[in-house]
């Protein structure tokens, strides 16, 4: 177990927040296969605030999934602080705010990644949320900055720590780079340098070798992974297990990776690749789904999450001809079943 932000965690690999696939379904997922701490998809304050539909779906979880998280965006004190009390957050162990968002609506409104042009702002908005969490700690992802090589971070960070954050997540790509080009974790090593709060590194971590780097680059208190778990749950657990490992047993003198680390991942990888049944698991991801949504909406969701899963096979291509005719739940087990199979 791990102590993060006075929570008992059975890892420190974390499933990031995903807009369109951190789902319920998927969340209970990643957490069956090792995830130490799932975030939701980003929940508008101000929707929390006005009662805006589609905030029950995003907020649903299996009760079974925990601890867990939720994200919440906006960029007022008052709406932060009235969302962070919500009932319908109630049952979130942690709250995380997101000033890392680059889409375009939600940076002109001045949520996201804007708000890393105002570090003054940020320390209010997290002293807010604080005020209406009830106790809960809150944290806060941000990104490397806006422009490319004109680095916010530290001092967003610092400020997100003023604020009362109780730890912070570093995705350290700038904002102009959408999710482009490559990670800077000195940016991330930086920031955990500074902070007396915890650090999460966040960004480029796919598979074991890009763990292995990232944590050599970053140093931080937990890693978390986003697009390298699309249709690749299983991750979790190998990463779990490779992150027990010292620093001794991973790195050798040169900082490379030793051999015997490296065919360690090699192998955890490739056993847990060959016991993944992809079918069960969008049977379970659908049979969650459907408690919140209507079936036409649950097999446009699917729809991505299958070509995920046959991302990487010989049958990636048919798959995604295929998903194009889904209109039903019946349509995504005929997929999976006839693509997917062990």
């Amino acid at each position: 177990m791990t102590d993060f932000c006075g929570l008992n965690l059975k890892s420190r690999i974390f499933l990031a927040p995903l807009a369109g696939f951190s789902d319920a379904g998927f969340r209970a997922l990643c957490h069956d296969f090792g995830a130490g701490l799932t975030y939701t998809e980003m929940v508008s304050a101000k929707g929390l605030c006005y009662g805006g539909r589609g905030s029950e779906t995003l907020l649903y979880t299996e009760p079974y999934v925990t601890p867990r998280a939720v994200q919440i965006f906006g960029s007022e004190p008052e709406f932060m602080k009235r969302a962070a009390a919500d009932e319908r957050l109630s049952a979130f162990d942690l709250i995380d705010i997101n000033m890392g968002c680059p889409v375009k609506k939600v940076f002109a409104n001045g949520d996201g990644s804007a708000l890393m042009a105002h570090p003054d702002l940020i320390e209010s908005v997290v002293r807010a949320t604080r005020e209406g969490s009830g106790g809960r700690p809150v944290t806060v992802k941000l990104r490397a900055g806006i422009k490319p090589g004109e680095p916010l971070v530290k001092d967003c960070a610092l400020a997100a720590e003023a604020g009362g954050a109780a730890a912070v997540t570093v995705h350290p790509r700038y904002r102009e780079q959408m999710y482009g080009g490559a990670a800077d974790h000195s940016l991330t090593a930086e920031v955990k340098a500074a902070l007396s709060v915890s650090v999460v590194a966040n960004g480029d971590i796919t598979d074991a070798e890009s763990y292995f780097a990232v944590r050599r680059a970053a140093r931080a208190d937990a890693y978390m992974i986003g697009r390298g778990a699309l249709g690749r749950p299983w991750l979790f657990g190998v990463l779990g297990r490779l992150d027990a490992l010292s620093d001794d047993e991973i790195y050798s003198g040169d900082g490379g990776v030793r051999p015997d680390a490296a065919a360690y991942a090699e192998e955890l990888e490739l056993a847990a690749r060959n016991a993944f049944d992809a079918c069960a698991a969008v049977e379970k991801h659908v049979g969650i789904l459907m408690k919140i949504m209507p079936e036409r909406t649950v097999a446009n969701v699917m729809k991505l999450h299958l070509c995920h899963y046959a991302k990487n096979t010989p049958h990636a291509k048919a798959v995604r001809l295929a998903v194009a005719a889904i209109k039903s739940v019946d349509d995504i087990f005929a997929v999976s079943h006839e693509y997917l199979r062990r």
